[in-house]
């Protein structure tokens, strides 16, 4: 059954805990246990960790010297072609212009209209 409810005047019974009380052996035990899961704990995770960072750094390797013989097979073709280089960027240059004019003078013509709204309905 239900345990009745206790109001303030009833004193505590003799054999429950109190936090002002010192901790029995029990709990220090569970506590010093609970200290060295907490490092066994801290020195996988360091192991996981250390492996982790070995396996980045070597495929971080293999990125790189990738990238670095991509970059200079790119060099070369620019140095060997500088005609094509020049026109393929004025091209993505003129391509850009033309996307970023077609973006503002469509956001342009919505404010104008937001504004000859806005005018009619006050006149």
């Amino acid at each position: 059954m239900a345990e009745p409810i206790r109001d303030l005047k009833t004193p505590l019974k003799p054999d429950a805990p109190s936090f002002d009380q010192e901790p029995n052996q029990n709990v220090s035990g569970e506590i010093a246990t609970l200290r060295s899961e907490i490092a066994s704990l801290r020195e996988l995770l360091a192991e996981k960790t250390g492996m982790a960072y070995d396996k980045v750094a070597e495929r971080a390797g293999t990125a790189v010297s990738y990238v670095q013989s991509e970059a200079s097979s790119v060099a070369g073709t620019i140095r060997e072609h500088p005609a094509a280089t020049t026109t393929l960027f004025t091209l993505i240059g003129a391509i850009g212009f033309a996307i970023g004019y077609v973006v503002a003078t469509a956001s342009a013509e919505s404010k104008q209209a937001w504004y000859r709204r806005y005018l009619s309905d006050r006149f």
